[in-house]
C-alpha cells in the first residue's frame, strides 16, 4: 500500500488510524496499551518481592573478639590440663631405687608412698622426709623420669666407730645413729660410756662425744707422739681419754679439741723437764690444766 506520493509501506508509520467524528451518544472505544505509563515513558521491569530481613545494629569491637579468643585458648588450655592431671599416662607406675645396700628397694618404695599419684602432683617433699625417718638414710634425692617414673637416690649411713654401753657394743655413724648392735670391725674408733639404758636402731649417742673421739683419734697421735687406746664419756665429766703410755686427760665437752691436745702436750713436756709424775690431767678449763 503506498500514500499519495507513492512512497512504499516500508517507510510509513506502522499503522494509521482514522478517527471518525464523534457521535452524539455514543462510547468510543479508547486503545490503552498495557504497562507504558501515563506520563508516556518507559516503565522500568517490575521487582519481585522478597522478605526483608533485619539488620543488627550491634556489632562486636576488636576488643571483644580478643577476648572471646583468650577464653577460648584459656578453655582449651585448662582441658588439657586437666587430661593431663587425669591420664592414666602421667601416674607414676614405676619407682627406681639405687644407691641402697642394706636397706630393701621395696622397703623404701612403700615408705615413699607415690606410686599411683600423677607426675604433675606428687608430693616429693613429702616423700622424701618419710624416707629420712628410716634410721639408715642419710640422704635422699627424688627425681622424677617422664613419663611414669620416680628415682629415689639413696646414700645410706655408713659405720664409723663403736660405741660400748651397759656391755653390749653397737655400730654407729659419724653422726652418733645407732646403725646395729653387731660388734663393729677392729680398729675402727671406740667410746666406752658409763650410761646403762638399751639402745636400739636409730637411736643417737652423745654427739659431743663423737665429735670429740672424731678429733682425738686424729689429732692426739701428731700432738702427743702416742696412740688413742679409750676414749669414755663419763656422765657428768664428759670425754676421757687414755693414751698407750698410760696417761689420761679429762677433756669434758667437744669444744676446741685441738687446743686442749696442744696444752696436754706443753703440759707433758714440761712435767718431763721438772721430773713430775701424773696419770691424768684436766683439760675441762682450757688454760687452767690441773695434774694429778
Amino acid at each position: 500500500m503506498s500514500d499519495r506520493h507513492g512512497r512504499d509501506n516500508e517507510q510509513l508509520p506502522r499503522q494509521i488510524v482514522r478517527r471518525k467524528p464523534a457521535v452524539v451518544g455514543e462510547r468510543r472505544r479508547e486503545i490503552v496499551r498495557r504497562g507504558a505509563p501515563s506520563g508516556g515513558g518507559v516503565q522500568p521491569p517490575r521487582r519481585r518481592w522478597r522478605p526483608s530481613l533485619p539488620h543488627p545494629r550491634w556489632r562486636p569491637s576488636k576488643g571483644f573478639a580478643a577476648l572471646v579468643g583468650v577464653l577460648a585458648v584459656l578453655v582449651m588450655l585448662g582441658g588439657g590440663a586437666y587430661w593431663a592431671l587425669t591420664s592414666p599416662f602421667f601416674k607414676v607406675n614405676n619407682v627406681e631405687v639405687t644407691g641402697n645396700e642394706r636397706i630393701t628397694s621395696d622397703l623404701l618404695v612403700n615408705r615413699a608412698e607415690l606410686l599411683g599419684e600423677s607426675m604433675f602432683t606428687a608430693d616429693l617433699a613429702s616423700a622424701q622426709q618419710r624416707l629420712y625417718g628410716h634410721p639408715l638414710v642419710a640422704g635422699v634425692r627424688i627425681e622424677r623420669a617422664w613419663p611414669s617414673t620416680v628415682r629415689l637416690i639413696v646414700e645410706e649411713r655408713q659405720a664409723w666407730g663403736a660405741w660400748e654401753q651397759g656391755g653390749v657394743r653397737y655400730t654407729i655413724d659419724r653422726d652418733g645413729v645407732v646403725l646395729s648392735s653387731v660388734a663393729s670391725p677392729e680398729g675402727v674408733p671406740l667410746i666406752r660410756s658409763s650410761e646403762t639404758t638399751t639402745l636400739r636402731q636409730g637411736d643417737r649417742v652423745n654427739y659431743q662425744a663423737v665429735q670429740a673421739a672424731a678429733e682425738i683419734y686424729e689429732l692426739l697421735p701428731r700432738q702427743l707422739g702416742t696412740t688413742v687406746t679409750e676414749v669414755a664419756f663419763l656422765a657428768g665429766k664428759g670425754v676421757q681419754v687414755t693414751t698407750a703410755d698410760g696417761q689420761s686427760a679429762l677433756l669434758g665437752d667437744s669444744s676446741a679439741i685441738a687446743y686442749k691436745l696442744s696444752v696436754w702436750a706443753a703440759m707433758s713436756k714440761q712435767a718431763m723437764e721438772r721430773g713430775i709424775n701424773y696419770t691424768t690431767i684436766d683439760l675441762r678449763f682450757g688454760n687452767r690444766p690441773v695434774l694429778q
